[in-house]
């Protein structure tokens, strides 16, 4: 079994941790959905759409539109399996609870990432589980 390294600029100003395995896919992701859709340069079709529907009507297409974006930045890790998408709306924003995978290792977490109008940055929370566990 192999060991995913990497590192990390969040969390501290003066020394860059390593992370790895989950918590290295998890960050990866979350760096994803932090990339608004045509931001990175040579890549205008890679990026989270929700930043660019923060102010529309939560309809039944923004919900689709959603998911699709979302299953597309999961199958892009091939670390992760995205096992559950469920958009909600909120007073401030679009949360999205997902359901992910850890192949390696068969570990299952949910996390909830909360999309803020006035953050520009996705917010998440964990909750962990076992692959028997849900």
């Amino acid at each position: 079994m192999s060991t995913y390294r990497g590192f990390s600029t969040t969390g501290s100003e003066f020394v860059t941790p390593t992370v790895t395995d989950f918590l290295a896919a998890k960050t990866d992701l979350q760096n994803s959905l932090n990339t608004r859709l045509g931001e990175r340069v040579m890549r205008p079709e890679f990026g989270c759409v929700i930043w660019d529907m923060l102010y529309e009507p939560f309809t039944d297409e923004l919900y689709d539109d959603i998911v699709e974006n979302l299953t597309e930045l999961g199958n892009n890790d091939p670390r992760l399996e995205l096992q559950q998408i469920q958009p909600t709306q909120y007073e401030h924003g679009i949360q999205v609870s997902l359901m992910l995978r850890y192949i390696p290792t068969d570990q299952v977490e949910e996390m909830l990432f909360t999309f803020n109008k006035e953050a520009s940055q996705v917010n998440s929370e964990a909750n962990t589980g076992t692959a028997n566990g849900y």
